[in-house]
């Protein structure tokens, strides 16, 4: 599918932020596997809601759920407290996480598997809207943001990814997908950053930098580091 250019909006697509996979109460907490500071991620990912609106810009809610134990697949395999319960269609897991700053006119997009890509209208939904650049946030960095940023990267979709409105369940984990991410398959900023590229009017996209394109600083931090690009995984 070809892409948009010049003219392209960006839009701001929020990954998984459900009660399954975030709340104390949720099967992912029961497995041991819990998101840190729930409140304050809600609360970023909330600021980057605001920006995108105030710039006019599409927000996309993306779940993961499915109809029936079947559906889930091998990952019952691997993660098996997932056989039988946890993202079920209808569920109270399955519902975002409370406080969210969700609106009538948003988008949403519902997936089985951890890229928002695979076997959804996200792909569509994207080249309706003329989108070409993607700000990214939602859980879990390292399984589900990275699958998506990865799938976008390989449409020719331009990604940004805000790494403090991002989050996963291992810290180590999270902070060596942020730097893998920001080596090639995306831009990984602050979330003042992410937020005044969707707050930004009308062709403001050709002021954001094309990749390759960075300061002196940044070109410096590659040399450092020997990597392609910046990760900020810090």
């Amino acid at each position: 599918m070809s892409r948009p250019t010049s003219s392209a909006t960006t839009a701001l697509v929020v990954i998984d932020v459900q009660n399954d996979y975030c709340h104390p109460d949720g099967v992912f907490a029961a497995a041991g596997l819990r998101v840190a500071d729930l409140d304050g991620l809600v609360a970023r990912i909330n600021a980057l809601v605001a920006a995108a609106r105030s710039g006019g810009r599409p927000v996309v809610w993306v779940r993961m759920e499915w109809p029936d134990d079947a559906a889930v697949g091998l990952l019952a395999e691997r993660s098996p407290f997932l056989r039988e319960r946890g993202l079920r269609a209808g569920t109270w897991g399955a519902e975002p996480v409370a406080g969210l700053d969700r609106r009538p006119g948003d988008h949403e997009v519902v997936k089985p598997r951890f890229s928002a890509f695979h076997r959804t209208s996200l792909d569509g939904l994207l080249a309706g809207l003329g989108v070409g650049t993607l700000v990214m946030a939602g859980v879990r960095t390292d399984f589900c943001v990275e699958s998506t940023v990865r799938d976008a990267f390989f449409r020719d979709l331009r990604v940004v990814v805000a790494r403090d409105a991002v989050a996963g369940y291992v810290e180590e984990l999270h902070a060596a997908s942020l730097r893998l991410m920001g080596t090639v398959f995306a831009e990984v900023v602050g979330g003042g950053e992410a937020a005044a590229l969707l707050a930004g009017g009308a062709g403001t996209e050709g002021a954001y930098p094309e990749p390759g394109e960075r300061t002196q600083e940044m070109a410096h931090e590659r040399s450092r580091t020997g990597a392609a690009g910046r990760s900020d995984a810090r």
